[in-house]
């Protein structure tokens, strides 16, 4: 238990500095796959007229960072609920939710990790997104974060989820082969004390596929800036709904 904690709290420090300078974070809006992914869920409830089409809707946002998709989704009208290890960042979302003052939507975000319990009922949420957040859990933090996700769900809900690539990503590979984890698949960012992993095709659809099917997977690129040079990056993107 002491090791579990301590290791949180390293990665506590690790995401609270990482908000302080924003060697990793690039841009303050949502990226397109989630706002894509949002407008077809909207058009597939026939909710596309309505002023607030996820009024009544309930979202949880894991690794909310500073709020930028949970404050898209609550303009909305969506009530989205999101879990941040930093505390910076969650103290932001907060004051930037203060001041988007919703008509209808809410945000509330609590600091915690997505690799530990959930403090929500089973069933709660309609939708839930994971946009790039998961990647530095450890393979017993992934069981925990899968385990609650598919929990707080709703039958029929929908996930969105964008998690990093090895097919094909020349960089990860790299790192891979440079600075090498300890765990499958992962390597730690130099300077950053964070792990990573990365996951072949083959590997992302057993993982989510054993709770959830698959609507979508599809490959986008990127490219991340760290230490003030851009790296070219692939990401898996999945659009995952719950079984009834």
């Amino acid at each position: 238990m002491v090791t579990v904690m301590s290791d949180i709290k390293r990665a506590q420090a690790v995401w609270e500095k990482e908000y302080d300078t924003k060697q990793l974070m690039t841009g303050t809006k949502p990226i397109k796959s989630f706002t894509q992914w949002v407008k077809q869920i909207i058009k597939s409830y026939d909710r596309r007229d309505e002023l607030y089409p996820l009024q009544g809707w309930k979202v949880l946002d894991l690794g909310s960072g500073e709020g930028k998709n949970a404050l898209y989704l609550a303009e909305l009208g969506a009530q989205v609920y999101g879990i941040e290890l930093a505390r910076n960042a969650v103290e932001t979302t907060k004051q930037r939710a203060a001041a988007a003052d919703f008509e209808v939507g809410s945000v509330r975000v609590v600091q915690g990790s997505i690799g530990a319990l959930y403090d929500f009922p089973d069933q709660h949420f309609d939708l839930i997104i994971d946009v790039t957040s998961s990647n530095s859990l450890s393979e017993k933090e992934r069981q925990v974060y899968l385990e609650e996700s598919f929990r707080t769900l709703k039958s029929d809900g929908h996930m969105f989820v964008r998690a990093l690539c090895k097919d094909g990503d020349k960089n990860a590979k790299q790192l891979l082969q440079l600075h090498p984890g300890v765990e499958r698949d992962t390597y730690s960012i130099p300077n950053w004390q964070q792990n990573e992993r990365v996951f072949t095709e083959l590997d992302i659809r057993d993982l989510y596929s054993t709770y959830f099917g698959i609507e979508r997977l599809t490959k986008e690129v990127h490219y991340t800036t760290y230490a003030d040079r851009k790296y070219k990056r692939n990401f898996w993107v999945l659009q995952l709904q719950k079984p009834t």
